[in-house]
């Protein structure tokens, strides 16, 4: 299987557009636009391999509200890695549970290691479709392994309250199953994470990189059964996690003041711009890092936004750009008057094309 290609990108569209880098404005991620500020780092996290008593962990479990994290080079590294450890626990493979909308770099590591792949949801193309219903059966639950859940959703942006994943945990448990819960981006909504839920059969992935804006420093957690976090670390090998990564992560989850301000400019900041896409031909659904615009003519949107130098997500389906938030005034003003030009462009071009077919 080829590599898979998510957001950013950035030197490779600049060059296809012609369009210098410093002149983008990248809205492609769910990243935030404002990181953590990354304190001075002692010449002794460079020079001494990390220390693993160094109390990342217990910091990592407070602000988690989980027990015992183990840390990984971001959540990717956990998502290539635990459909291994499991099919070895289960001594061969399974029957996997996946969102049909949805961050496929799951899906990938599930197939690679001979999983059969069942969908649940759906993936409506229309506009005025509503919500994308991103939830399994119950005979689905019944005939699967693992269910694999990502909550919220990306880029379908829809949350499963903890009583239900509760519920389905408990079906998947009496019968050997497995629940896992990717919540790169929950931590915005912390009152709604499945932790501090614990269980033999559940696993929950999480991510530093998207709500403190440091996902150059790739570094994840996860939360799981002992049987599975020790396979998880002994695969992943001694280190997984550098020596700065660790003082970092440290530092900013004990921050409870920057996390309490940064929650409040997310919400707001995903407000203003779910009102500032309202007026584009198409349905809307968001979380506080990002908006995601279901269009008729995705693909076009997205290749005139590029014209103008604005980078967005066209999603895997293609029938939707997802949108991450723009950084300052500067960016705002921008956004809002290229969407304004593509708009009138496109409408012209649509008017157009009925009265040539009238």
């Amino acid at each position: 299987m080829t590599l898979l290609h998510h957001g950013g990108r950035l030197q490779d569209v600049a060059k296809r557009f012609g369009i210098v880098e410093s002149d983008w404005l990248d809205l492609s991620t769910g990243v935030s636009p404002w990181h953590y500020p990354v304190p001075d780092i002692p010449p002794s996290a460079w020079n001494r391999l990390p220390e693993e008593n160094d109390g990342l962990i217990s910091a990592a479990d407070r602000y988690y509200g989980g027990h015992n994290a183990l840390p990984v080079a971001g959540s990717q590294a956990a998502i290539q890695c635990l459909p291994q450890v499991l099919t070895s626990m289960r001594e061969g493979p399974g029957r996997v549970l996946l969102p049909k909308v949805g961050y496929k770099e799951h899906e990938r590591a599930w197939r690679l290691q001979g999983w059969q792949i069942e969908y649940y949801g759906d993936s409506k193309r229309e506009v005025s479709a509503p919500l994308y219903n991103q939830q399994p059966t119950s005979e689905q639950i019944d005939s699967c392994d693992v269910l694999l859940i990502i909550n919220p959703n990306n880029p379908a942006a829809g949350q499963i309250p903890a009583t239900k994943l509760n519920a389905w945990l408990e079906v998947l448990s009496l019968k050997g199953g497995y629940l896992v819960v990717d919540e790169a981006f929950m931590d915005a909504t912390p009152q709604q994470s499945l932790l501090p839920a614990a269980g033999q059969n559940l696993v929950i992935l999480r991510s530093v990189g998207k709500f403190f804006g440091l996902a150059g420093l790739r570094a994840g957690f996860v939360f799981a059964p002992d049987e599975i976090r020790l396979a998880l670390q002994d695969r992943l090998g001694p280190w997984c996690l550098n020596g700065p990564a660790r003082m970092i992560c440290k530092q900013a989850f004990c921050d409870i003041e920057w996390q309490q301000m940064q929650i409040r400019r997310l919400h707001n900041s995903s407000e203003r711009l779910r009102k500032l896409l309202s007026v584009l031909p198409g349905h809307i659904v968001g979380t506080a890092l990002f908006q995601c615009v279901h269009l008729s003519r995705a693909p076009v949107w997205h290749e005139r936004l590029c014209q103008h130098g604005i980078l967005t997500r066209l999603t895997d389906e293609r029938n939707a750009l997802r949108f991450g938030l723009p950084a300052d005034e500067l960016q705002w003003c921008r956004l809002s008057e290229v969407l304004q030009w593509v708009s009138a462009e496109i409408e012209s071009e649509d008017e157009c094309s009925k009265k040539a077919s009238a």
